[in-house]
């Protein structure tokens, strides 16, 4: 029997000490891990990561940068680390694993499997050590090598049943409401009263903006327009936007909606944009229009390196080296861009940061900043803006270099040919001309090698296929992906065409930061299959949270 204790404690104490060169010997596809597991007979481990996913950060930093840890993970398993979107598949049947179990979904998610890939054990993110009732990553790796070496054949016998039930798992069933109008006005209100007028926003923190909600409510008329428009106007000029860039972040932390997640993410940009076209639709308040195309502006001038068309996923600030630098001293600011520019962008010398909801201490006596993107239009606001933003930029490179999927550029296309439609920005028109190209060039979007990820073998998705079916207004698209897709007894769409792991797993439930499901992306479509349209009423089955947005979103659509 492995004697695993004496590796835990140690390095349970050891856990915050981060190395430079501590390694976890990590493989990079799934068949490489099965050969080298087969010929060690070790289980192999199975790491897939989001790189905008703050806790798949903390492991990285937290859990393998540590000695102890690495050490304990090279000698025991095979460790295979993947990014979701490279492993749509594999991320896929790990999701459907943890909720066939009954665990949190999320990410990153943690897998363990036999050397014929079996599976062990699953977990979503997994902390140092235990917190909230929830183990520590030692104390699942060490439980599972302890098992393997000192009955492999007994933990080989015992995976048949965890297959069984990942290939058995069913979701609830959906009973439609018998009036959906009357529903879907029940589900409106319900969101209004959730409503903080002060603040701008929905429920508690975290903020984020809600933007299919926005557009939701928009779409309903009367006082659910009028609170939608309220609270997007207030979101546009907190800090949730960026002044600096024009860029949305993710969400703001804090009860008071004033200390973002610093973190922007290009889908977010897309959504946002659309949620302000909206507005700008229905209502002759500027700064709507203004909002749609800053966020725009900014994935093109921040998110577009090669400015070819092609973006990567975002910015990520959150990690501890870089999130201190993301707001201001009033001095240091003073310096760059003088007085009366830094109390134009809402700073004070004694810093804005309530230090009580400043949880991590970064930014005691800071500024974070805010202004109105029309105020910050002029050539003069432009350059002292350059000099804040260069400045930022010297302390910390935040650009995370991975090229965004399919479904990503195809809803960055939409967006900008909807502003060059309706807000008449040409230059969005044409720099969608460059996203359509890459579509066709880098993804083959629309053919037989349609890819999720750029110049690579891995199959679209449902995902892919429908926002590409929607940039592109083509009917012929959202057919296909019902066809390689759609499960018309389940009314839900699989993640692939083909098995992997012996089954074919089902589109998971979005968690934060991940985009609707293609589900709603399919009704919003139009046309959709009438059992998939049901079954976008489940969450109307909780009476204690209204449905998200764009569940509410896509149903409104199918009463138009």
């Amino acid at each position: 029997m492995i004697s695993h204790r004496s590796l835990l404690t140690s390095a349970l104490l050891a856990i915050s000490t981060l190395s430079a060169t501590a390694a976890v010997d990590w493989l990079d596809s799934l068949d490489a891990g099965q050969a080298a597991a087969t010929e060690r007979n070790l289980p192999l481990y199975l790491h897939i990561g989001d790189p905008l996913n703050e806790l798949t950060g903390a492991m990285a930093r937290q859990t393998f940068a540590n000695d102890e840890v690495s050490a304990f993970l090279n000698e025991h398993f095979v460790c295979v680390h993947l990014n979701r979107d490279d492993a749509p598949a594999l991320a896929g049947f790990g999701q459907q694993w943890l909720a066939a179990d009954q665990k949190l979904p999320g990410w990153p998610l943690n897998l363990w499997f036999t050397p014929d890939l079996q599976p062990i054990e699953g977990a979503s993110y997994l902390p140092p050590t235990e917190e909230w009732g929830r183990e520590g990553f030692m104390v699942v790796a060490g439980r599972i090598a302890e098992r393997w070496g000192a009955d492999a054949e007994s933990v080989q016998q015992g995976t048949a049943a965890t297959q069984r039930l990942i290939a058995d798992y069913l979701p609830f069933a959906a009973e439609p409401p018998a009036d959906l109008d009357a529903a879907l006005a029940t589900a409106a209100s319900d969101w209004l009263a959730r409503y903080n007028a002060e603040l701008g926003t929905f429920g508690e923190a975290p903020h984020g903006i809600e933007p299919e909600l926005i557009r939701f409510l928009i779409a309903r008329g009367g006082d659910a327009r009028a609170t939608a428009l309220a609270s997007l106007k207030a979101r546009i000029l907190s800090p949730l936007r960026d002044p600096i860039d024009g860029g949305f972040y993710r969400a703001t932390a804090d009860s008071e909606a004033r200390l973002p997640v610093f973190q922007k993410r290009l889908t977010d940009q897309a959504r946002i944009a659309l949620a302000c076209m909206d507005a700008a639709a229905v209502s002759d308040d500027p700064i709507y229009a203004a909002a749609a195309k800053s966020a725009l502006d900014y994935a093109i001038n921040r998110l577009s390196p090669v400015g070819d068309g092609t973006f990567v996923i975002g910015e990520d600030a959150t990690a501890p080296e870089s999130v201190a630098h993301q707001t201001w001293l009033w001095n240091d600011l003073v310096a760059l861009v003088g007085e009366d520019m830094a109390t134009a962008l809402g700073a004070r010398a004694d810093g804005n940061v309530n230090a009580d909801e400043d949880l991590e201490g970064h930014h005691a006596g800071r500024n974070v900043l805010d202004a109105d993107p029309i105020t910050m239009r002029p050539q003069h606001m432009f350059d002292l803006r350059a000099k804040v933003l260069f400045a930022r930029a010297d302390f910390a490179a935040v650009v995370v270099d991975h090229t965004a999927t399919a479904a990503a550029h195809a809803l960055m296309y939409h967006a900008m040919k909807r502003s060059e439609a309706e807000l008449g920005d040409l230059d969005h028109g044409a720099y969608a001309l460059g996203t359509k190209a890459a579509l066709l060039r880098d993804f083959s979007a629309g053919t037989e090698f349609f890819s999720r990820t750029s110049r690579s073998e891995v199959p679209a998705t449902p995902e892919d296929y429908v926002l590409t079916a929607l940039a592109f207004e083509d009917p012929a698209l959202a057919a296909a992906v019902d066809e390689k897709f759609y499960d018309d007894e389940l009314g839900l769409y699989y993640v692939t065409s083909d098995e992997v792991l012996g089954l074919r797993p089902l589109w998971w439930t979005p968690g934060a930061g991940d985009l609707p499901a293609p589900t709603v992306w399919r009704v919003m479509l139009g046309n959709a299959p009438a059992l998939m349209v049901d079954e976008l009423t489940l969450p109307f089955e909780n009476p204690d949270v209204p449905p998200a947005g764009a569940v509410l979103l896509a149903l409104q659509q199918t009463l138009n």
